[in-house]
């Protein structure tokens, strides 16, 4: 199902562009240099899930899956297009503040971009091992 042409919530135009056409959603199939990690949860109507698949030390593809609001989904679309064009080293660097910079995200949906600090922190974690 296709999201709707109007914009009559007016989310601001860097959310709205990645809700209408998120070029990342979806999952990878496991294997061996598959890294997955959740954020949120679906009894607080906001969940996001970010996968990335490694290849010789680097991102090869990133995929998201979100439950939630054009916000939500547009944080999960947004990380999937940095953390393929980022390298592996600067990922910690990102954090809530760029995320809603970068969206033009309003207050009233921050949660989305903490949750979008929260499920990258949880990816570096399991990359590195850590539960």
């Amino acid at each position: 199902m296709r999201p709707p042409d109007q914009n009559i919530y007016a989310y601001t135009e860097p959310v709205w562009q990645r809700f209408r056409e998120p070029a990342h959603a979806g999952r990878l199939d496991a294997g061996s240099q598959v890294f997955s990690a959740e954020a949120g949860s679906a009894a607080a109507r906001s969940l996001l899930r970010l996968q990335v698949e490694l290849a010789s030390g680097a991102v090869r593809r990133a995929r998201f899956q979100a439950y939630g609001c054009p916000s939500a989904i547009a944080v999960g679309e947004w990380l999937a297009e940095r953390l393929e064009a980022t390298p592996l080293a600067a990922w910690h660097a990102i954090d809530a503040a760029g995320i809603r910079a970068a969206l033009e995200i309003t207050e009233d949906k921050a949660h989305c971009a903490l949750m979008g600090e929260d499920v990258l922190r949880a990816l570096l974690q399991t990359m590195s091992g850590r539960p």
